[in-house]
């Protein structure tokens, strides 16, 4: 385990500790952060940096704003709370279809990548999912972007179609 990811899991138990949380089982990890279920069955996200944890944070902020919780039939997980302090955000469990993870996600502004970067990374997005299922990827990206969440994570971890 690297020096990040110790840090992450820190400052979730510092959190856990304050709020009187158990962690229960490590779920997922990646480059922005650690995932645990939580005893009170929730999901405990701890971030390795300032900025995703802020990006996924706010979009947190506007989707309880917005009173959004489902897109396109995929579940979206309530916001239960969150910690600058410890840059941990807790939200409830969720079960596929889903959108989870928006530690890539940007309010109002996408980012500034170049339309040649942009438009190879789309094909490689794509190329991820069945072809049947790309489309409603496309249309719940969209929605995403009518309510100025711009979300650049789409794989199937995040956005996950239920079992067959």
């Amino acid at each position: 385990m690297n020096e990040s990811f110790q840090q992450a899991e820190e400052r979730a138990r510092g959190y856990t500790k304050e709020y009187g949380i158990l962690l229960n089982q490590k779920i997922g990890f990646g480059n922005d952060g650690v995932v645990w279920k939580t005893n009170r069955e929730s999901v405990l996200k701890a971030a390795m940096r300032l900025e995703p944890y802020e990006r996924e944070r706010d979009v947190y902020r506007r989707l309880m704003d917005l009173e959004l919780s489902q897109v396109h039939g995929f579940a979206i997980p309530r916001l239960l709370n969150y910690s600058n302090k410890y840059l941990v955000i807790e939200m409830e469990l969720v079960i596929p279809p889903f959108v989870i993870d928006f530690g890539k996600a940007y309010l109002d502004q996408p980012p500034d990548y170049p339309a040649e970067a942009l438009a190879e990374w789309w094909v490689e997005r794509e190329e991820l999912y069945e072809p049947h299922q790309w489309p409603l990827v496309r249309k719940v990206l969209a929605t995403f972007a009518a309510h100025g969440i711009h979300y650049f994570d789409p794989q199937p971890g995040n956005i996950r179609f239920p079992p067959k």
